[in-house]
């Protein structure tokens, strides 16, 4: 599979077709049952796509996400729905080069925790993050089995976190009033825990309880309504741009319509202005903190595989690796991490089938692994998932139409604050529809 121009065995120009409108498919279902911060799946697959394809996805995702305090009365509801969006451009410039622009939308989040702040461990707590990336894509031929690909992603990321409730007051106030004492945060906490060799280490009993008291006085002004109505902590992160490294390499076998793609793709550093707000300043309740902040969005592995079965059927698997651990949001004042993601594999098994030379449909599962019921950052309580994916599409002279519906399973979790859980997730899942048009010139 060259080109579109080169010759081909009988039958393998047929099974062509048929792969390209499974994949039109698949990717529109698989932006569908994208869910936490990993969105995406930043798929490159359109590299393989016919010389002059213009393609635009819509997918729309509603989960539920509802949870309850481990220690209180707080009750949320936090799951917020999201638009995705992405597009490419394929084509070639002679039989061994091709290339493709692809823009899609690879990370977010759209949370909040809808309960009082002033008696639930979370209430408040929100996070609105944004991403949207530009991949250029070249792909050349080194024979008609074995290609590679790479290229450049320019990636836009940012957004507004809030973090509020009974838990951030009582770990925030702690925090600043450690580091004004000159104290570790764990050895404050242990020293209000009562920790004898902890209370000794703050100066005794008489200063661990004047700790004690400011800390108890910060909680209050954290859970006060301060300037506008404000209460709590929120950062606002300036969206900024970085650019990343895509590199990868594919073999084919186009009669059978086999082809096993590996791709990966760098971290992405980005750096921009934040602007920090507190319930409790010294230039009163609310007053913006303006600094610098830095993170890298994670670096990640595809491997996409598929093969005929027979004339009509198509079977299809990937695995997704997204690293997690790198992904460290700081804001200056406030000193602590805003994410505890743990690394994602999330597996896909699909079958597709032709039922005619217009219509083609498609089934999946996508399943990625829990981690016990870990205890994860607010932003993303979720551990694992298994879901459940349907789509089709028609074709019409050189227009392709695309859709699909997935439901997903979302493991439970604990959202934590300080390494702490503080509210308990389970029960949750998430519905997404997802559309596509294509259009070859």
């Amino acid at each position: 599979m060259v080109t579109s121009q080169t010759a081909k065995p009988r039958g393998e120009g047929h099974m062509t077709r048929f792969t390209v409108a499974v994949l039109a498919a698949f990717s529109t279902v698989g932006a569908a049952s994208a869910g936490g911060l990993d969105r995406s799946g930043q798929s490159v697959l359109a590299i393989f796509d016919d010389p002059g394809t213009l393609s635009f996805g819509l997918s729309h995702v509603t989960p539920d996400l509802t949870g309850t305090d481990v220690r209180g009365t707080g009750s949320y509801d936090a799951g917020g729905s999201y638009t995705q969006y992405s597009f490419s451009y394929s084509n070639q410039i002679n039989d061994r080069f091709s290339y493709a622009i692809i823009g899609d939308q690879p990370f977010g989040a759209d949370i909040f925790y809808n309960d009082t702040p002033q008696t639930s461990a979370l209430g408040g707590t929100k996070a609105d993050l944004s991403s949207d990336a530009v991949s250029f894509i070249g792909k050349y031929q080194l024979s008609d089995r074995v290609s590679v690909f790479g290229g450049l992603r320019a990636e836009r990321a940012g957004g507004t976190v809030a973090l509020n409730g009974q838990a951030y007051a009582q770990a925030i106030s702690v925090s600043s009033v450690a580091r004004g004492a000159g104290v570790g945060f764990a050895t404050l906490g242990a020293a209000l825990q009562g920790d004898p060799t902890a209370v000794a280490a703050v100066g005794g009993p008489a200063n661990a309880q004047a700790l004690g008291a400011q800390v108890q006085a910060l909680s209050t002004q954290f859970l006060t309504p301060g300037v506008g109505g404000f209460t709590g902590y929120d950062v606002e992160i300036e969206q900024s741009w970085g650019v990343g490294v895509t590199l990868g390499a594919a073999y084919e076998i186009p009669e059978i319509a086999l082809r096993l793609a590996v791709t990966y793709h760098s971290e992405v550093t980005h750096e921009g202005d934040a602007t920090e707000r507190f319930g409790f300043t010294a230039a009163g309740a609310g007053a913006p903190i303006p600094g610098r902040i830095a993170f890298q969005s994670p670096q990640s592995v595809n491997i996409d595989f598929q093969t005929g079965i027979n004339p009509k059927t198509l079977l299809l698997a990937s695995m997704r690796w997204t690293d997690w651990d790198d992904f460290d949001v700081i804001p200056t004042q406030l000193g602590s991490d805003l994410a505890n993601i743990d690394d994602s594999y999330r597996w896909t098994l699909g079958v597709a089938r032709r039922f005619s030379d217009e219509l083609v449909g498609l089934a999946s599962i996508t399943y990625e692994k829990d981690n016990g019921g870990a205890t994860l950052s607010p932003l993303g309580p979720t551990d694992g998932q298994i879901g459940v994916s349907v789509g089709a599409r028609y074709s019409t002279g050189n227009l392709d139409i695309s859709g699909g519906i997935n439901y997903t399973k979302v493991g439970s979790a604990f959202a934590g604050v300080g390494g702490q859980p503080v509210a308990s997730f389970t029960d949750n899942s998430a519905i997404g529809v997802g559309f596509k048009v294509a259009y070859k010139f």
